[in-house]
């Protein structure tokens, strides 16, 4: 099994702007497989300023550090206002060129 943490400097999130301090994408990919999982990604963020998300599923959208973008269905998992966690619920699209 690999994985990696990739720092992301804008977000989406439904197609709105999503206000960060804060935001990286974990992904795993498990031994004999090519891709990373439809569960195996989780996103962490921290808003500039306190927002609330309600709990369901959102279409996620970072750009990293190395301007590649990624893309995804993710469900919220937690959220206080500040601090968001979601767990991937689908394909993370633009990871080959990411993790490559």
């Amino acid at each position: 099994m690999r994985s990696w943490r990739i720092l992301a400097t804008s977000v989406t999130i439904d197609e709105v702007v999503f206000e960060t301090s804060y935001a990286d994408v974990f992904v795993v990919q498990r031994e004999g497989e090519d891709r990373p999982g439809p569960n195996d990604w989780e996103v962490t963020l921290r808003s500039v300023d306190r927002q609330r998300l309600a709990p369901g599923t959102y279409a996620l959208t970072l750009r990293t550090v190395e301007d590649h973008v990624l893309e995804g269905p993710a469900i919220l998992r937690f959220s206080d206002g500040e601090r968001h966690l979601f767990r991937g619920d689908g394909t993370l699209a633009g990871t080959d060129a990411a993790l490559a």
